[in-house]
């Protein structure tokens, strides 16, 4: 989707602002994975609006750089007040403006599926990571039990098209050099009901397929990489 040629840009945070809530809930999470002593450059690729690019500096006290193609979704994460340290720019997944070998953790968020030619992009990965550098991938997949598909059984054909699976995700980064540690799918509550009905409110939710990979080097010399997925 070419978001350059929409307005969404301007109302994309109206409804996934991150909440207090679901902010800690990721943060979380990448803490209990990824050692936070060892972060102190992060790459939030596809990062849209920027936001998760302020939670990644907070969370790992460390420089973030947001990169997205979209010219309008960077003139929105650049309005938002810098309480962090966040850059911004514009540029294409698999041709980043970053130097070889710099980079200790490259954050992706729902873009995945975004992507033209994601096996390139998970070599840029390798290219722009320290030994013992991570990849976190936070994305839907076709396997997930998406509860709107549960109404409306046409969006399953739909995320089938569009979603890749978690074959392919694995086979892209094992061919770059990386090899899987985690994988968890986690539930969110995204939407919440008040039916009469029923004696409490309902959450409906959604999972998300997520993955984190650490690329590492044996002390004899030759590369050999693993996957740190959650």
């Amino acid at each position: 989707m070419d978001y350059d040629q929409s307005g969404i840009a301007t109302t994309y945070d109206e409804a996934r602002a991150l909440i207090p809530a679901r902010r800690n809930h990721w943060r979380r999470l990448l803490s209990a994975r990824v050692d936070r002593t060892a972060i102190s450059l992060v790459v939030d690729l596809g990062c849209g609006t920027g936001r998760f690019s302020e939670l990644l500096a907070a969370a790992f006290e460390a420089w973030v750089v947001g990169l997205d193609p979209s010219e309008k979704m960077i003139d929105q994460a650049r309005r938002k007040p810098a309480t962090t340290p966040v850059v911004f720019g514009r540029a294409a997944a698999d041709k980043l403006p970053l130097a070889d070998g710099r980079v200790d953790l490259v954050f992706m968020s729902q873009v995945y599926h975004h992507m033209p030619d994601p096996a390139a992009v998970a070599r840029e990965c390798r290219r722009l990571l320290r030994v013992g550098g991570y990849v976190c991938i936070r994305t839907g997949t076709r396997e997930n039990d998406v509860v709107v598909s549960n109404f409306f059984p046409a969006v399953r054909a739909m995320l089938d098209a569009d979603l890749p699976s978690g074959a392919e995700i694995r086979s892209n980064f094992q061919a770059a050099g990386f090899t899987l540690r985690h994988h968890e799918v986690v539930t969110e509550a995204v939407a919440r009901t008040g039916l009469a009905s029923f004696e409490s409110p309902r959450c409906a939710r959604i999972p998300s397929w997520r993955v984190c990979l650490t690329w590492s080097r044996p002390g004899n010399g030759r590369a050999s990489r693993s996957w740190l997925q959650y």
